[in-house]
């Protein structure tokens, strides 16, 4: 039984596809900060400014 060899290039070329989807879709949402991560951030932020504006 021998396989065409068009199935064969849909078959790696299908498997590179969904392999490059599931790497972006991983990496968009691995990119967003959780509503806790930016609180922090926004805190710290202003935290820096006012120590600068208010010098010891």
């Amino acid at each position: 039984m021998e396989v065409s060899p068009y199935a064969w290039l849909f078959a790696v070329l299908g498997g590179a596809i969904i392999l490059g989807i599931v790497i972006a879709y991983g990496a968009i949402k691995s990119s967003q900060a959780t509503r806790r991560q930016k609180d922090a951030a926004e805190r710290g932020t202003r935290d820096m400014y006012h120590k600068d504006q208010n010098p010891r």
